[in-house]
């Protein structure tokens, strides 16, 4: 090939010599010049190629260059001693490092300590096989943190077979590696999934199967995998499955209900999405997702048979009831009673701010004998979101005759918080505006009766102090200073001394334990009251009285504390009884174990008892309401006002009777109800009271907030959000002028939490802070609180079931403080 090349090259020379103008005269060249001027131009040829190869030479070298440095992945050179001889710019820049740190050093100070016989097991196989390999190690950057590498090991060899360097490749496999696992954890979350998840081609074989789809359905993935779903489930679809193939092939996505049978033969309702992809290989693929919504259908039929019953109930409503269906009250309905006050025909716009063309003529309304505007009726400005209550206007008639009307409108929201309309309720009280004229003529009279009684109070105030006088009980005032202010005649008789001689001296100083005495009052001061406080009272012979104090704070005019009352009860009979009860302790134990045991039976039968006989109460109740208001309605043209008003007032009994034995049932479920204790986290649980409470909460402007709460008190959860939903509840049902707000705080004590519950609304009178947890006992009447008073009695029992005690304090102006525990 070579002699070719030589060859040619003498030819081109000779061709380019003759062209050129001779160096001498053709006579005068011989055959040796000629041969030199040849030579001459085929160096000067070979010149030429020699500096054109070492061109191309230069470039490929360039090339190479950039194609090693820049390479997306890394290359390295190991010595024997796997010192770095070699490695590119991308290597480096993986490593974070200059390359000529990285030069010399050893590879294996870059290589994590946990991966590193990973590494030395891969660089062995290359020196036993002499063929190349992989793995995939973790790789330290010069900041320190780590990455995933893949690395390709191969071996260089010379010609006898010795092994002279490794070369290496790394290529950063971070990313992949995080979607492996992203992969890994979303084919973990999707078997957990609560929702039936499968997937199957165009054909219907099912290609996948989750564990929520063998929850609902019943079968595994083996009894399913490569089987019709259509078949298996025989599934029952709105509309023709073309239809639906067609639908995903279109917008890849198609949802509805499905009907399925499950293995067992039972059919359910599923709400269904399908989805179409495509996997790698362009296999069209189908991932069903059901869930099962058999329920929530059953109730969407049972609400509407409700809203059916609804209009029923609210054509018998003694009230006339105005809904407003959009926030500027443009259309109004009612019930039937509505409609007749109106004077208008029941269905028709009962809006005075619809289209002018559809507002009704038939009435006008007043407020304090002025005429009101659309936007400021009580309908309409409850839509718009505000609460009415005890609002009170007049309907003005074309014939000049008026009604007075009184009620409530509560406006309705939607998901997001905004207005959408409003329900309201009035009564026609044109009767009673008549009776409170008659009743302003009775004031005069009732203020002489007054004076009267001023006089009475002063009798009466005679007659206390002989009570006190004639009382059996010590009886004694003390001041803030300790000091004893007044005595009765009980008192004297138990210490042996005069009244004269009590008053003015120390009250610790008549007491076997005067620290104890001290401590006693003190804590009167401090907290209101002290009940069954254990004392000896040391008579001036010597002789002592074992009592028990109960003693609490009495005030001023002002409501300032001015002293402590204090009452001791004489236990000297309690006390030799409990000495004899202690002889025959042990003889009673077994007789005391039978008695519980009755006990706890009697008690189970008497809770099943009233659980029962709220049940049964309820059916004559509704036979009394239905039958009352059917004789309302068939009679009511031969009944006079007041037969009319005294049915309403027993059918408003009656549905308050109603109330109170639904309220018993819940009383009676807390009792009956198998307890679930778990750890609960007292946080989530005023979460969910938030959320429970959204409505009443916005309505009343009300703000909750709470300290640190404990998070592991074993308790049942669903008795805890009942406890503290009827404690807030009450909070904002009872409130002040002022915004209600209420704070829940809770501390360790001993084996036990002391929650509390406080707020800014009204302030509890000292002597009911026992009695408002008495089933049904109520401190307001029906007409001014809603409510059956059993709510703070459920909180009791929940409280009590927990092994823990409740009560309330309160100051006046201060609010009030529902104090519990519950053990831990």
């Amino acid at each position: 090939m070579k002699d070719n090349e030589t060859n040619n090259r003498r030819l081109k020379a000779e061709q380019l010599l003759s062209e050129r103008k001779p160096i001498l005269k053709p006579e005068n060249v011989d055959s040796l010049i000629h041969e030199l001027q040849v030579h001459q131009i085929e160096l000067e040829l070979q010149n030429k190629e020699l500096r054109d190869v070492e061109s191309r030479l230069e470039e490929f070298s360039q090339k190479y260059f950039d194609l090693y440095n820049f390479a997306p992945v890394g290359y390295l050179t190991l010595d024997e001693k796997e010192l770095i001889k070699d490695i590119n710019i991308t290597g480096a820049t993986l490593l974070n490092y200059e390359r000529e740190y990285l030069i010399n050093n050893a590879f294996i100070r870059f290589i994590p300590p946990e991966f590193r016989n990973n590494f030395y097991k891969h660089l062995k196989l290359v020196l036993e096989n002499g063929t190349s390999q992989n793995c995939e190690i973790k790789l330290i950057k010069k900041d320190g943190t780590q990455f995933y590498a893949h690395l390709e090991i191969l071996p260089v060899q010379d010609a006898d077979g010795n092994l002279q360097e490794f070369r290496i490749t790394a290529t950063d496999i971070t990313a992949s590696t995080k979607i492996g696992e992203d992969l890994k954890m979303h084919a973990a979350l999707l078997d957990v999934s609560n929702e039936a998840i499968f997937s199957w081609n165009y054909g219907g074989k099912i290609l996948s199967w989750n564990q929520g789809a063998e929850e609902l359905y019943g079968y595994s993935d083996k009894e399913t995998i490569g089987f019709s779903s259509h078949e298996l489930l025989k599934t029952e679809f709105p509309l023709e499955f073309n239809e639906i193939i067609e639908k995903l092939v279109n917008d890849k996505m198609w949802a509805g209900e499905l009907i399925h049978t499950k293995k067992d033969g039972e059919k359910i309702i599923v709400e269904s999405q399908l989805q179409l992809i495509q996997d790698t290989s362009g296999q069209k693929i189908v991932i069903e997702s059901n869930r099962d919504i058999t329920q929530r259908k059953r109730v969407e039929n049972e609400l509407s048979e409700s809203e059916e019953e609804l209009t029923k109930v609210l054509n018998a409503v003694p009230a006339a009831v105005w809904i407003a269906q959009d926030p500027e009250g443009r259309h109004i309905t009612g019930n039937k009673l509505s409609y007749e006050l109106l004077q208008l025909p029941q269905g028709v716009e009962a809006s005075k701010s619809a289209p002018e063309n559809e507002r009704p003529e038939t009435f006008k309304i007043f407020k304090d004998g002025i005429e009101m505007i659309p936007e400021e009726m009580p309908v309409q400005l409850s839509a718009s979101g505000k609460e009415l209550r005890d609002y009170e206007f007049d309907l003005v008639y074309s014939d000049g005759t008026q009604k007075n009307m009184l009620g409530n409108s509560t406006p309705l929201f939607d998901d997001d918080g905004n207005p959408r309309g409003s329900v309201s309720a009035f009564i026609d009280i044109t009767k009673r505006k008549n009776v409170e004229i008659e009743l302003k003529e009775t004031l005069n009279k009732l203020e002489e009766m007054v004076e009267e009684r001023t006089k009475d109070l002063f009798l009466a105030n005679n007659y206390n102090r002989n009570l006190i006088e004639t009382a059996l009980d010590p009886l004694v005032t003390i001041g803030p200073d300790g000091k004893i202010t007044d005595v009765n005649k009980a008192t004297e008789n138990v210490t042996g001394y005069s009244r004269e001689e009590l008053i003015g001296t120390d009250f610790a100083d008549y007491f076997t334990n005067p620290v104890e005495a001290k401590k006693g009052y003190q804590h009167v001061f401090k907290s209101g009251m002290v009940r069954d406080y254990p004392l000896e009272i040391k008579h001036k012979d010597g002789s002592l009285t074992p009592v028990l104090y109960n003693a609490s704070v009495y005030k001023d005019e002002f409501n300032d504390v001015v002293g402590v009352f204090a009452a001791a009860r004489d236990i000297t009979e309690r006390k030799k009884a409990e000495k004899e009860l202690k002889k025959y302790w042990e003889n009673l134990e077994e007789q005391v174990k039978l008695r519980t045991s009755e006990l706890a039976k009697s008690n189970a039968d008497l809770k099943q008892f009233a659980y029962v006989a709220s049940h049964d109460l309820r059916e004559p109740l509704r036979m009394i309401i239905n039958f009352l208001q059917l004789l309302e309605r068939r009679y009511q043209d031969q009944l006079d006002d007041d037969a009319q008003e005294f049915i309403f007032f027993a059918v408003d009994g009656a549905k308050r009777l109603d109330t109170m034995i639904i309220d018993l049932l819940e009383y009676s479920r807390v009792a009956n109800k198998e307890m679930m204790f778990s750890e609960v986290d007292f946080v989530e649980v005023l979460d969910q009271i938030n959320l429970n409470l959204n409505v009443i909460i916005n309505e009343n402007n009300a703000k909750i907030t709470y300290d640190q709460l404990p998070k592991n008190i074993r308790a049942d959860e669903n008795q805890m959000i009942l406890l503290f939903q009827n404690l807030i509840t009450n909070a904002i049902k009872y409130r002040s002028n002022e915004r209600p707000e209420i704070h829940v705080s809770a501390e360790k004590e001993d084996d036990q939490y002391l929650f509390n519950v406080k707020d800014n609304g009204m302030s509890i009178n000292p002597e009911h802070l026992e009695r408002i947890f008495t089933i049904f006992q109520r401190l307001h009447t029906h007409h001014e609180y809603e409510g059956s008073g059993i709510g703070l009695s459920i909180a009791q029992r929940i409280v009590h079931q927990h092994g823990g005690e409740i009560w309330a304090e309160s100051e006046p102006g201060k609010g009030s403080t529902f104090k519990f525990t519950i053990k831990i």
